[in-house]
């Protein structure tokens, strides 16, 4: 019945990067365990991956449209791989993060990567890049709890206009994420800075696994040059933590059993 269900959404999911295609509208991407246009210091899980279709539209005209998929390896590194279509040329690059350390007690999570390793060499937003980054959750007040994030890069994260010229290749972003047990949906809405861009958004993700997001971009001083983003596609994140739980239920119930047999074959037991 799950298989079949997410055989569906992933039917649902193509013919909307077909849509998006024929739309003549343009592409963004939204990572996993990232914000809107910033990584995080979190990482997928190994065997976890996901895949999508990234959505850009400016004054109604497709700036660009980018396939990819992102896969966790070995519990210590995340592999991307995306395809991009930008001024009637195509692209094909990378994007490989590691994480140094985890987040534990009051120590944040600490990562590195680098992005669009490739064929981007010249290309806005698409420059080899270079960053550090750290993530920390934090149990704040009435908000509870937040997810924050600071990191520094080079290349695509910096500009020399507006705010950019001071912050040096310094981005932050924050997350804030809301749980609709009733419809088993998980909400998380973002705010990032980044160069002279100031960005905002919210990710859906549905138990099935289908992911929707979507974000509005400020660039230029301001909202004087708006984007608009949408992505669509699919994780088996909730697949993988559903098998999990199974498993775990499996092994305590033969645990149980095999705790049972032995008091039954214990002397005392048989007395």
């Amino acid at each position: 019945m799950i298989l079949q269900e997410n055989i569906n959404l992933i039917k649902i999911c193509f013919l909307l990067f077909a849509l998006f295609w024929i739309s003549d509208a343009s592409a963004f991407y939204f990572n996993d365990t990232g914000l809107f246009d910033i990584p995080t210091a979190y990482i997928m899980s190994n065997g976890n991956f996901n895949f999508g279709a990234k959505i850009e539209v400016q004054n109604e005209k497709r700036k660009s449209l980018v396939i990819g998929t992102d896969f966790g390896l070995l519990n210590f590194a995340e592999i991307g791989f995306k395809g991009i279509k930008k001024d009637n040329k195509d692209y094909l690059m990378s994007d490989i993060k590691v994480i140094l350390s985890r987040e534990e007690g009051l120590l944040p999570a600490f990562a590195i990567g680098v992005d669009n390793v490739g064929e981007g060499k010249g290309v806005p937003d698409y420059e080899l890049s270079y960053f550090a980054v750290i993530s920390k959750r934090l149990n704040l007040p009435v908000i509870h709890i937040l997810n924050t994030h600071i990191g520094i890069g080079n290349k695509r994260y910096m500009s020399d206009e507006s705010i950019g010229k001071y912050l040096h290749g310094i981005f932050i972003g924050l997350g804030k994420e809301f749980i609709l047990t009733h419809n088993d949906l998980r909400l998380q809405f973002l705010s990032e800075l980044k160069s002279n861009n100031l960005n905002f958004g919210i990710k859906c993700l549905m138990k099935s696994g289908l992911m929707l997001n979507l974000a509005l971009e400020g660039t230029n001083n301001g909202f004087k040059e708006t984007r608009y983003h949408i992505a669509v596609g699919f994780t088996n994140t909730e697949l993988m933590k559903e098998i999990a739980q199974s498993v775990e239920l499996a092994k305590q119930a033969v645990r149980i059993a095999n705790e049972e047999r032995s008091e039954k074959n214990s002397p005392v037991g048989k007395e």
